[in-house]
């Protein structure tokens, strides 16, 4: 079933410590949670990732999203291990592991307004663009395909469901920062933002999409948003109220 790892790591030499790039991240990811004769090339891959944040005196947490019911990594196994993020090493010294079902996201109370923090940059990919904007519709499309690729059948969006959401939910308060981010050396950047936004639900229908409005809102703090969250963008989290 779906889940959340929270590891902690403790770096080998804090003094020299830094940023670590997306493309460190996401390799250092895939070598913890996709199997040896995975298709490490693939285009939709079922976890997410969190930038590496610094807990201070040379530790750092990392939150890594499995999104599938099926082959969920036990990542409390690599306890001890020594994982490399580009030219900086961690050790591996503790794993939490929170389960979230999808037919618990489903049973949620309903809400009808949700803030949303985007902490790390974030874009969306539109008609082979890049689209550096919170656009609800693009936000809760995104949400319900990833949804739909590895729900159970039982719990999947349907066409219908989609429809009523999507024409229901709009922005009420927006306060956002654009910014250049760079994926990796040779792999250049992307126009993306950070900041929150708060959507809601409006018209004769918000009663009816609200629960599907709350499941994927939740869902979003598992699986991230827009592009690129194995590389740790689109990295949020959400507050839902009446």
């Amino acid at each position: 079933m779906p889940s959340r790892w929270t590891l902690t790591l403790a770096a080998e030499r804090p003094e020299t410590a830094g940023p670590v790039s997306p493309a460190h991240l996401h390799a250092a990811t895939a070598a913890l949670v996709e199997p040896a004769d995975g298709d490490h090339h693939a285009q939709t891959k079922p976890y997410s990732v969190t930038p590496l944040m610094d807990l201070g005196h040379g530790r750092a947490l990392l939150r890594i999203g499995w999104l599938t019911d099926t082959d969920r990594p036990r990542l409390d196994r690599h306890i001890g291990d020594r994982l490399r993020f580009g030219s900086q090493f961690f050790r591996l010294v503790d794993a939490c592991e929170d389960l979230v079902p999808y037919p618990a996201l489903r049973h949620l109370p309903p809400a009808r307004r949700a803030l949303i923090a985007f902490r790390s940059p974030t874009y969306f990919a539109r008609a082979g663009r890049w689209y550096p904007l919170p656009d609800p519709t693009l936000l809760y499309n995104g949400l319900i395909r990833r949804w739909n690729t590895y729900a159970p059948a039982p719990t999947r969006i349907t066409e219908s469901e989609q429809k009523l959401l999507l024409d229901t939910v709009s922005i009420a308060s927006v306060g956002i920062q654009s910014g250049t981010h760079r994926l990796a050396p040779g792999r250049g950047t992307r126009i993306t933002f950070t900041g929150h936004v708060e959507y809601t639900l409006t018209g004769t229908h918000r009663t009816e999409a609200a629960p599907l409005f709350t499941a994927l809102t939740v869902y979003a703090d598992l699986a991230g948003v827009g592009a690129q969250t194995t590389h740790g963008l689109g990295m949020v989290e959400t507050e839902l109220a009446e």
